[in-house]
């Protein structure tokens, strides 16, 4: 067990050296979290207008939902409870081509609760992204393919327009119960975002052009990743950014395109200069 801890710290460490200076944080549960983000008190806002019900219920029910597991949506029991869920209903909703959109309708209430947990980054003028995106000029159209909840998408669009900056976001994803909060979210914030539902029928919607293009935690999520690459890289500016996630995964559950090689080899073919290994790329 200590090994196996060390291991996952040492991991951990890893990735935060990696994206130290961009502007990202890992999406991932921020199990050193200190208190709650900005998006868990929209969702607590967001939840009460869906249900009609005070702010003080939402923030009951939500906290009646963290105390079910010790350590809440952050402990192993809730890590657990996920993963034996997946494995249940497996028999009804599994990852083949033909099921993994109804999986995912399936399973959104229990990933919402999972990215509620992950942390927001804190944006700077001196990142990696933000100083890219101020060479484009003072508009700026974002696009977040695979969004979850788009923490590393919105907190930047809100950041650029605070600095000034005309800034428009497109989210894309199986529509579940985020779109949603995601939509909104927008309203809210005085934001203008478009949600893209990705179905069955049209697993890619039709993009708008865009000066950035989130693709986090998605590839290795999707059976033939090469396609949706073309339909990005067809609508990303010259001179625009990729961010993304395009080394090796570990193979399990809805990680269906795990080895990303094939991938990583058409980035390069078409010319974009890597900037941070894996992660970041900017089309030429």
């Amino acid at each position: 067990m200590r090994n196996r801890l060390k291991l996952l710290l040492s991991r951990s460490a890893r990735k935060a050296e990696v994206l130290r200076g961009t502007g990202l944080v890992a999406s991932a549960p921020d199990r050193h979290a200190s208190g709650m983000t900005r998006t868990q008190e929209m969702f607590l806002q967001w939840n009460a207008d869906r249900l009609g019900i005070s702010l003080e219920d939402s923030e009951q029910r939500y906290a009646a939902s963290w105390a079910v597991f010790p350590g809440g949506h952050l402990g192993r029991a809730f890590d657990k409870f996920n993963g034996e869920t997946h494995s249940l209903f497996r028999v009804f909703f599994d990852d083949t081509p033909a099921e993994v959109f109804e999986t995912y309708r399936f399973l959104g209430p229990l990933h919402f609760l999972t990215f509620l947990t992950y942390p927001e980054p804190n944006w700077s003028t001196s990142d990696l992204i933000v100083q890219q995106l101020q060479q484009r000029g003072s508009r700026v159209s974002i696009m977040d393919f695979g969004c979850g909840l788009a923490h590393q998408s919105r907190t930047l669009t809100a950041f650029l327009r605070d600095q000034g900056f005309q800034v428009t976001l497109t989210l894309a994803d199986v529509e579940t119960l985020r779109a949603d909060f995601l939509t909104w979210w927008g309203k809210k914030t005085g934001i203008p975002t478009t949600f893209l539902p990705c179905t069955e029928s049209t697993p890619i919607p039709s993009l708008p052009e865009f000066d950035i293009c989130f693709t986090t935690e998605f590839f290795e999520h999707v059976h033939d990743p090469l396609p949706y690459f073309e339909h990005i890289d067809n609508k990303l500016a010259h001179g625009g950014l990729l961010v993304t996630g395009v080394m090796d995964h570990h193979a399990g559950f809805l990680h269906v395109s795990p080895q990303l090689q094939m991938l990583r080899r058409e980035i390069h073919s078409r010319g974009y200069t890597e900037l941070v290994s894996n992660r970041i790329f900017r089309k030429v």
